[in-house]
Parts: C-alpha cells; sequence; structure tokens
C-alpha cells in the first residue's frame, strides 16, 4: 500500500510529493496554483474511491473543491437527470475534501489554514430517507476497504469514528473533518452547527423558510461554500431562484460556472445502460409526459404550477372594455374576500350570461369591475362596499366566511336584504370545488375581464393581473388548492375574490332575464 500511495504522492502537490519542484515557484494564493491543486484533488478523489468520474460530472466536483479551497462562499446549483450519478459526483467529493484539506492545511497554511482542524460538512435533505441516502454514500467513501486502507497509511493516518452523542455523523479521528446529516424539514428539530461546506440535496422539495432561516445561516461563521442539488419542479422555489440567479451571472464576461446542468443525454453518451434505462421509462410514463420532462429532460415546467400563465392572462382581457362602473340591465354576482392579516378585502363584480349555457351549463362571465379596501375599520369598509354595489343590479354576493367572514356576510345580509348574501366556506374540499370551477371556465375561455389601455395603467387592474399570474397550484390530498407563493408582497385577493363569485354560478337557479343578445357585443 505504501509504494502505491508513493506513486499517487509523485502525482499530487507537495504534501503528497517531495520532489514536485514546479510548485515551489507559485504563489499558493495563486489562480495557477489553486488550479493545480483542484486538478491533484481529482486525481486523489480517483484513488480514494476507485473509479473515475464522467465527464458530464468532473466540472461540478472541480468548481466544488475550487470554491472550498477559496473560501468564495459562493450558491453552487446543479441540476440533473434521475439516477445520472448527482449524488455519487458530491459523495466522491466531500470525502475527498473531508481526507485531503486537513492534511494540505499544515503545509499551505496562508490557503488552507481554516482547516488545520479539519473540513465540517453539512448535508440537508426534505426528508429523513432522503438525507440518509446521500450520507449513506459519503460514508461508504470512508468507510470501504479501499479507504481504510488509505487513510491507515502513515502519510495520512486517520480512521473514521463517530462523535459521542451526536446522530447521523461520522468523523475522521486525528483530522478532525466532521460530516453531519440534518433534515431541511419545517418539523425537524435542525440544530444551529458552523460548517465550511453545505449540501442541500433534492433542494427543489425543501422547504423555502427552512433553507433561508435555518439552513443557510450555518455557512456565515466560515462563508461557505452552499451546494443545491435536484431535479425541476412545477414552482419557482428557492432552487428555482438559485439556479436563474447563477445563470444570470454567468452572462457576465469572466465569471466563474456555479450552474451544472446535465439530461439523460449527456449521461447516455457516458453510459450504454442508462440509455437502455431511459428508454424503458419512455415506455412505461411516455416520453411527453409531465414526469419524464422533469425528471431525464431538467425541463421547469412552471406552467404546471401556476393557475393561469400571462399569455392566457392577455388572452382573457378584453382590449375593448374597460371598467363597468354602473350596471342595471342585467344581474351581476358579486365575490366578497374579507382582509386576513396584512391583505385587503377585495370586492369583485362579475356579469353573467344567464341566457347563453354552454353544453355543459357554464355561463359566460365578465369581471366589471373591482374594489379593494386595506385597513381594520370594518364599520367603514361595510359601508363602502355597500356604496360601491349600489351602482350595480346585485343578484347575490359570496362571501368568504374564514376569520371575519362570517360576520362580514351577516352584516352585508342586513345592509344589503335585496341581494342574496351566500356564505362561502373555506374547507379544503369546498376551496377545491370553487377551484376547479374557475379553472374550468378559464380553460373554456368563459370568464374575462377589462384590459383597455387606460384600464391597464390602473393600479387596482395591475395588482389583479399581477396576483393572477402569481398564484400557484397546490395539491393537498385529494384537493385542487390555488394560493398566494410564499414571497414577499405576494397576496392573492383579487384571485380569491374572484373564485368565489364564480363560484355562485355552480348551483345557483338561473334568474330570469329577458335578453337576447349579449350587451356587451352590440
Amino acid at each position: 500500500m505504501a509504494k502505491e500511495f508513493e506513486e499517487l504522492a509523485f502525482e499530487v502537490p507537495d504534501p503528497l510529493a517531495e520532489d514536485y519542484e514546479e510548485q515551489d515557484e507559485l504563489d499558493e494564493l495563486s489562480k495557477e496554483f489553486v488550479s493545480l491543486l483542484v486538478d491533484k484533488m481529482m486525481t486523489f478523489m480517483e484513488f480514494l474511491v476507485g473509479h473515475d468520474l464522467h465527464p458530464y460530472q468532473k466540472p461540478l466536483a472541480k468548481r466544488m473543491i475550487e470554491s472550498v479551497i477559496i473560501n468564495d462562499g459562493e450558491e453552487i446549483t446543479a441540476l440533473a437527470a434521475r439516477q445520472s450519478g448527482k449524488s455519487e459526483t458530491i459523495a466522491n467529493t466531500v470525502a475527498t475534501l473531508m481526507v485531503l484539506l486537513p492534511r494540505l492545511a499544515k503545509m499551505y497554511p496562508d490557503l488552507l489554514g481554516k482547516f488545520t482542524n479539519g473540513i465540517w460538512v453539512g448535508t440537508f435533505a426534505p426528508i429523513q430517507s432522503q438525507a440518509e441516502t446521500l450520507f449513506g454514500r459519503i460514508v461508504t467513501r470512508l468507510t470501504s476497504e479501499r479507504a481504510l486502507e488509505i487513510l491507515g497509511d502513515p502519510e495520512i493516518d486517520d480512521s473514521p469514528g463517530k462523535n459521542p452523542g451526536v446522530v447521523r455523523n461520522i468523523k475522521l479521528k486525528n483530522s478532525g473533518s466532521t460530516l453531519m446529516m440534518m433534515t431541511a424539514n419545517p418539523r425537524a428539530k435542525i440544530e444551529s452547527k458552523s460548517f465550511h461546506l453545505i449540501i442541500i440535496d433534492e433542494c427543489q422539495e425543501a422547504d423555502d423558510f427552512v433553507v433561508s432561516k435555518s439552513i443557510s445561516p450555518m455557512g456565515a461563521y466560515y462563508n461557505a461554500t452552499i451546494v443545491k442539488t435536484g431535479t425541476p419542479t412545477t414552482s419557482k422555489n428557492n432552487f428555482y431562484r438559485a439556479i436563474q440567479l447563477n445563470k444570470r451571472r454567468q452572462t457576465v464576461r469572466k465569471a466563474k460556472q456555479n450552474h451544472f446542468q446535465w439530461d439523460w443525454h449527456d449521461v447516455a453518451r457516458c453510459n450504454a445502460n442508462y440509455e437502455k434505462f431511459i428508454k424503458k421509462e419512455m415506455l412505461r410514463i411516455g416520453e411527453d409526459s409531465d414526469e419524464f420532462q422533469m425528471s431525464y429532460n431538467c425541463k421547469w415546467l412552471l406552467e404546471r404550477g401556476m393557475f393561469i400563465t400571462s399569455n392566457t392572462m392577455d388572452e382573457l382581457g378584453d382590449t375593448s372594455q374597460e371598467l363597468v362602473k354602473n350596471w342595471h340591465r342585467t344581474p351581476v354576482i358579486v365575490g366578497v374576500d374579507p382582509a386576513r392579516k396584512q391583505d385587503s378585502t377585495v370586492v369583485t363584480v362579475v356579469w353573467v350570461d344567464w341566457d347563453r349555457p354552454d353544453e355543459f351549463g357554464y355561463y359566460d362571465h365578465r369581471v366589471l369591475n373591482w374594489l379593494e379596501m386595506q385597513g381594520d375599520d370594518w364599520e367603514e369598509q361595510y359601508f363602502q362596499i355597500v356604496n360601491f354595489l349600489e351602482s350595480y343590479n346585485v343578484l347575490a354576493i359570496g362571501v368568504d366566511t374564514n376569520g371575519v367572514g362570517d360576520a362580514v356576510a351577516q352584516r352585508l345580509k342586513i345592509l344589503m336584504p335585496r341581494a342574496e348574501v351566500v356564505p362561502i366556506s373555506s374547507s379544503p374540499s369546498e376551496q377545491s370545488r370553487r377551484w376547479k370551477h374557475l379553472q374550468a371556465l378559464v380553460q373554456r375561455r368563459m370568464v374575462s375581464w377589462p384590459a383597455h389601455a387606460k384600464t391597464r395603467r390602473l393600479r387596482i387592474w395591475k395588482r389583479f393581473y399581477q396576483q393572477m399570474v402569481d398564484a400557484e397550484v397546490q395539491y393537498k390530498g385529494p384537493n385542487f388548492l390555488v394560493a398566494a407563493p410564499d414571497e414577499a408582497h405576494a397576496h392573492d385577493d383579487y384571485v380569491d375574490s374572484l373564485a368565489i363569485a364564480c363560484s355562485l354560478t355552480q348551483d345557483m337557479v338561473m334568474p330570469t332575464v329577458e335578453l337576447t343578445t349579449n350587451p356587451f357585443f352590440n
């Protein structure tokens, strides 16, 4: 073993070699030296794990090593096809860093002195089983027969063990390098630790709040490198935003590459068996399926996670229609979404073409106007609503009874006795029902809104438009729900108000109307 290690040592920088003279001419803080050191550590990685990485994996491994060495504190992202060796790349790289850095630190204190007592790595994943998978792969790299032989060599003289009393960890006893595993789940108790390197695997499923408020701060003390890996989904989560930031930064000249991506084609070029596996997956789930596109083609299907796209919003907007501030010709329906916490109270007035249901019983809906109110002076809001609705022939008012909504409904029954006030339940099943109804209206192009140039300049229209395109689809068990994203300044008051108004046409008996033509097309 010693002879074999000496042969390898000749290939790596000074701490593993005595006669590598070229490096004496290099400043250990120079880019040239760092680049050389990274290459030599990649060579050692192959020796440690017993095989080389594929060409598409190496750039990620090298960038991780470089980032840790120069301590640039970057956030590196990797988007990879399923079963393509993403975890293998991470595991091999982490194991190499844990073994080599403490030894190199003694020889190059200016560059690597911070690792004199080892490198501390934290690995995270959304759930326990996912976290255990990556952690287990790294542990295997450090405890294999091959690794134990290398660690036992006098040149390294180390051995893996556990920190007493610490769950899910492995430590190299002499060097101090430590690996800890935790979950990125909001219900998990995350210990406050400090790390040089943080890995968040399956980041697309990780809770955004946990990532930003619990995990990321663990890298503050050492300006840690953070590596986020995963596959695409249907929502703009923290993983998506990190990728887009890295892509934008990479457009700057001479910028370092911090985003890495490979799909099934990249893997198949290196692995014929993987190509055979993909062919079977194409038959099983369909090449054009959402699952295949996300899992193997690395495609973000954001439209699947959006309730409505900007293209559809533009299509359903009537550019000839301004806000209709007075309408008594035919009955209208109204949706009221009372304010909760920092939200606004929004009232949406909708005209319904009661005379012409389609073959499935759906009516054409046309938004006429909105009212938005802020604050908690409900007495004032009641009278603002009543004054606003006096300009319309109101048939029915739907009110979300969640929170203060029940009191609002009861008060409107008194203040507007000629209109039917309908309490709208906020139970998941009832919410699902009205969201599916609104979705059907959108898909059938049986709902529209004013989009005249003058209207589009109004604040209420801009807020309506933004909240509609921000709205995200959520699946909770059998229920289909829609809500604003968990981001600053994101709300869904206009969306909820529209859904509440349109939900009234699901069960309401059609009023008697005597129009023979659509008044909006006269």
